[in-house]
């Protein structure tokens, strides 16, 4: 019997042609650095035209935030994976500093990335204002998958998920930096989650 081939749509053609721009992106992007990298080099990474990015993506910044939106959506996924194969840690707050301290995983690559964009968003302000809503994203998906987790696990906290995300994210950040010029450093960080998680209460009812 012969096997269909699914005939693809406009729009699962454009959703493809994203998905390779932005995979391209995160290449160049890392490897260049963002003012660096250019758009005919990430066009020409993905096996397209630089007017493929325009159709797809305002400019530059667009695309490095759909790099960056991807990163921290992949992240979140590979947290509620390991929470739900290791169901112990929403009452072990040693365990679930862990799994957050690997989801993160300090990448030297991206940090420096993202430290450079914040530089250009200060200096920037139209890229200031994106910047800010950007994170202001990330603090609200950060808190719904707060939120989500708790009631999947029967979990809950002394704080609400809010103050937990604006709690975690600066000082994540903040940490990532130190660990990026002292790898030593790293374990200070899966001791403030410890620290964190103990004085917030996390645990199940």
């Amino acid at each position: 019997m012969q096997a269909v081939v699914e005939k693809l749509t406009p729009e699962r053609r454009r959703e493809l042609t994203r998905n390779t721009l932005i995979d391209a992106a995160a290449d160049v992007f890392t490897k260049r650095g963002f003012h660096a990298a250019s758009l005919e080099e990430i066009a020409e990474t993905a096996g397209f035209t630089r007017g493929a990015i325009y159709k797809n993506f305002e400019n530059k910044e667009e695309l490095f935030y759909a790099v960056i939106e991807r990163r921290i959506q992949g992240q979140l996924q590979r947290f509620s994976e390991a929470l739900r194969e290791d169901k112990g840690s929403a009452t072990n707050s040693a365990r679930m500093a862990g799994i957050w301290e690997e989801m993160l995983a300090f990448d030297t690559d991206w940090f420096t990335l993202d430290l450079e964009f914040r530089l250009y968003a200060m200096r920037n302000e139209d890229a200031r204002k994106t910047w800010v809503e950007h994170e202001r994203q990330l603090h609200d998906l950060v808190a719904r998958f707060i939120e989500e987790q708790q009631k999947a696990l029967g979990a809950s906290t002394a704080v609400d998920a809010d103050t937990m995300a604006g709690i975690v994210i600066p000082a994540s950040q903040g940490f990532w930096q130190w660990a990026a010029l002292d790898p030593d450093q790293v374990h200070y960080y899966r001791a403030f989650l410890e620290v964190l998680l103990k004085g917030v209460g996390y645990e199940q009812p």
